[in-house]
């Protein structure tokens, strides 16, 4: 998985959840004398928990995973399960946060590196595109079974939806009322939801110039934000 967005180089913390196999070789805490302290212990413990937990709602359905299973695709016990997390959306909201931490981070580098609004939206978005793309597990995990999640999680991710409204915080742009802001930050959802859903995650970069005309349109208006759609910038 080295190289692919969503897993830099040597995994760590910055690898979004369900793109690493809990079950690597690697990742196995030796029996006996291993030299690790309980913190490093427990801080893997949960890794596996959490990347277990997402390949497994991925592949099932939130409907359909039990802490069994989970507790099965890490390689731990029940009795682990429960020093980390109390419940399933427990470690689901968990999963969630951290990888939108990641995601927004990464979209944020993009967006701040071009030389342009309009072109810090289409590096942000393609960023987004190309991330989800390479992990479908966390894709259809979070887009897609979030829904089935209880309160905690749902209102995670509109907590998530609401810091997207950071990329128009331009002062080049008029300003934009907060409820135009979230309803294309919706749109951009919806669309990506759809594509995931059917099972087409792999495919997201092909939504990149609509998804850009889309934002730029009312915005900027449609001489500028054209060029985004058929290519030519």
């Amino acid at each position: 998985m080295a190289g692919q967005p969503g897993v830099p180089e040597g995994g760590g913390t910055d690898v979004l959840p369900g793109a690493r196999s809990a079950l690597d070789p690697g990742r196995a805490i030796k029996p006996g004398r291993h030299g690790l302290s309980p913190e490093t212990v427990a801080g893997i413990q949960r890794e596996r928990l959490i990347d277990a937990f997402v390949q497994v709602v991925s592949e099932r359905g939130f409907a359909h995973t039990t802490i069994s299973r989970v507790t099965e695709g890490a390689g731990v016990t029940k009795k682990t399960f429960y020093t980390h997390f109390t419940d399933l959306d427990d470690c689901f909201l968990a999963a969630y946060q951290h990888g939108m931490d990641i995601l927004l981070r990464r979209m944020t580098e993009a967006y701040e590196a071009a030389p342009s609004w309009p072109d810090g939206i289409q590096a942000a978005l393609r960023r987004m595109l190309a991330i989800l793309a390479a992990q479908p597990p966390f894709a259809r995990a979070s887009l897609v079974e979030v829904n089935a999640a209880g309160p905690q999680v749902r209102q995670a991710r509109i907590d998530s939806l609401a810091r997207f409204r950071a990329f128009f915080a331009e002062p080049s742009l008029p300003p934009v009322p907060v409820a135009v802001i979230d309803a294309i930050v919706g749109g951009i959802y919806s669309a990506i939801h759809v594509q995931v859903e059917t099972g087409e995650a792999e495919e997201l970069p092909s939504l990149l110039p609509a998804l850009t005309y889309f934002v730029l349109l009312p915005l900027i208006g449609r001489e500028a934000a054209s060029p985004y759609l058929t290519g030519e910038h």
